[in-house]
């Protein structure tokens, strides 16, 4: 009995970590060393920008490599009503299509790729101020879940390349 619970939780912590499971907001970092952004808004781009910096991925507009974000789409919807036909729940969709491209070349370095998240929030008729902050938050940390998202990929798109 003594052996078998180290046993397993050495099984757990192996099958765990090769399942591929992160704590949520963990990047990995690109195989970049500088990048220019194209196409961001404003509410994207500079978390973007500080995010990248953080993982060691200097932003600047000379850079070799281009990440362009072709597309910037919001949609909200009602997920539920309440029983007066109401909004009572809240969806909002963010997605963004994204690609890496070469400055000297113009070449594509990835093809265009499209990220999405999505989010529900309750809402409350009688409280629309409440709600509407619920909702600015939500949007941010949208934000902040397709920024993760978008390292990541970026980080998988450029494994084994040299840094330049």
């Amino acid at each position: 009995m003594r052996l078998l619970r180290p046993f397993l939780v050495l099984l757990l912590t192996v099958w765990l970590s090769a399942c591929g499971w992160q704590l949520r907001g963990a990047t990995q970092t690109p195989s970049l060393d500088t990048v220019t952004l194209k196409g961001a808004s404003a509410q994207l781009r500079y978390p973007l920008e500080d995010k990248l910096e953080d993982e060691g991925v200097l932003v600047h507009n000379e850079s070799p490599y281009i990440l362009v974000i072709e597309d910037e789409d919001w949609s909200r919807r009602t997920a539920a009503v309440d029983d007066q036909g109401r909004q009572a729940e809240i969806e909002l969709r963010y997605q963004i299509v994204w690609h890496l491209e070469s400055r000297d070349s113009g070449a594509l370095l990835t093809a265009p790729k499209r990220l999405m998240a999505l989010r529900s929030f309750a809402w409350y008729p009688d409280n629309a101020t409440a709600s509407s902050d619920e909702e600015q938050l939500v949007r941010e940390d949208l934000y902040d879940d397709i920024i993760v998202r978008l390292i990541n990929q970026l980080a998988a798109a450029t494994q084994g390349w040299e840094v330049n």
